[in-house]
């Protein structure tokens, strides 16, 4: 009995083991360094610092070549304020969270050691944005936080190094559009890299 429970999970294990490479589902965390620019009327005074950032995303491979795919992403971006006026000093943060679809197209073929890729993206974005800004004695404050439709788009490529694991770089550009909350309009560039794990 207990032989025939052990064949049957060693083969249940197999099938999803299976099922899972054949889906091409992967994994694909990543660091970024990023570089943002911010506009609107509660963003004239100040500027933000160069920040490094971190995400994830997950989802899955297709096609005869498996030149699609398809998944969904979540990072965190935090940036650190300066002022845009010498005489004034800026201390506070601006965090923008952008949670995407994403598509991408593989050029070449599936044994391919390197293959380059398209990627746009939409989706949603939260900014939260607080700052201090001292001019001489006078203190100002903000604090805001809302939503906003965002689109990206990137270029890469994935260096694979068998057939689970892969480097995964690129630059993206992502556009969060205004969020009517605090009036900030934030375009970001990213330089990623991240390790690609396939099931």
């Amino acid at each position: 009995m207990k032989a025939n429970l052990r064949t049957l999970a060693i083969a249940a294990c197999l099938a999803i083991g299976t099922g899972a490479q054949a889906q091409g589902i992967f994994v694909r965390p990543e660091v970024s360094f990023n570089f943002a620019s911010l506009s609107g009327s509660d963003a004239n005074s100040i500027k933000t610092k160069d920040a490094v950032g971190y995400g994830v995303e997950a989802g899955t491979r297709f096609g005869a070549q498996d030149e699609n795919e398809f998944g969904f992403s979540v990072s965190m971006l935090k940036f650190s304020l300066a002022a845009n006026n010498p005489s004034n000093v800026v201390v506070g943060h601006v965090q923008v969270v952008p949670l995407l679809a994403n598509y991408r197209y593989y050029f070449g073929a599936k044994s391919d050691a390197i293959r380059c890729y398209v990627a746009p993206s939409a989706g949603w974005t939260n900014i939260k944005a607080d700052s201090k800004t001292y001019a001489g004695t006078t203190l100002s404050s903000f604090a805001s936080n809302g939503s906003c439709f965002t689109w990206a788009g990137a270029v890469g490529a994935l260096v694979k190094l068998d057939d689970r694991f892969g480097v995964d770089f690129g630059f993206r550009y992502t556009e969060a559009l205004r969020v009517r909350a605090t009036n900030i309009k934030a375009t970001v560039g990213t330089l990623y890299a991240g390790i690609n794990f396939r099931f």
